[in-house]
């Protein structure tokens, strides 16, 4: 039975107060992927951090052979837990990255946003959380070369890095925007 679905167990065991879990982690939901999906993905990660199969058993000091390596991305050896947190850990990416887990974001969907800074500007100035979207948009339109100063596009990915600098979560950060009119979108 796949993780996450059937009943209610503790260590195996049912559970004698048939009651709700209360977990400290937000629970995740492990989707659905055939062992050559989850290859692929290890390949890909490899690929995008720019090594070969030998390249990875040098930089690792040996300790992941490429004959290793390319046995999994291959599928012709299985992986366990412990090893794909290590080889997660080596390639400094997520687990879930590694095997191609990709949750879905539970922010409201939308492509781009808009923040309107003239209104940021207009804010209480010790709010601190204010004080770090400015330096975030100063250093969008740095980039960008774009001096209008009024209002900024960002993408949906950018609102994943506003987040983390608020240290709020998407939803959150978005209805934190939405609350002080820092955005021209509509929910």
């Amino acid at each position: 039975m796949p993780l996450g679905r059937g009943k209610d167990t503790t260590c195996g065991q049912p559970n004698p107060f048939n009651l709700s879990r209360v977990y400290s982690r937000r629970m995740i939901t492990i989707p659905e992927r055939s062992i050559e999906e989850i290859a692929a993905a290890m390949k890909s990660v490899r690929k995008a951090k720019g090594m070969t199969l030998r390249e990875v058993e040098a930089k690792s000091g040996g300790t992941w052979k490429a004959v290793v390596i390319g046995s999994y991305e291959r599928c012709d050896r299985a992986l366990s837990i412990k090893k794909a947190i290590s080889l997660a850990n080596f390639y400094q990416v997520p687990l879930n990255e590694l095997l191609g887990l990709y949750s879905e974001s539970k922010s409201p969907s939308r492509e781009k946003l808009t923040l309107d800074i003239r209104a940021a500007s207009h804010s209480m100035p010790e709010d601190f959380k204010l004080g770090v979207l400015q330096k975030f948009a100063t250093s969008i339109c740095a980039r960008r070369e774009d001096w209008n100063g009024e209002v900024l596009s960002i993408r949906n990915t950018d609102l994943a890095t506003v987040s983390i600098l608020l240290n709020l979560d998407e939803p959150a950060t978005y209805a934190w925007l939405f609350s002080r009119g820092l955005l021209l979108n509509k929910p």
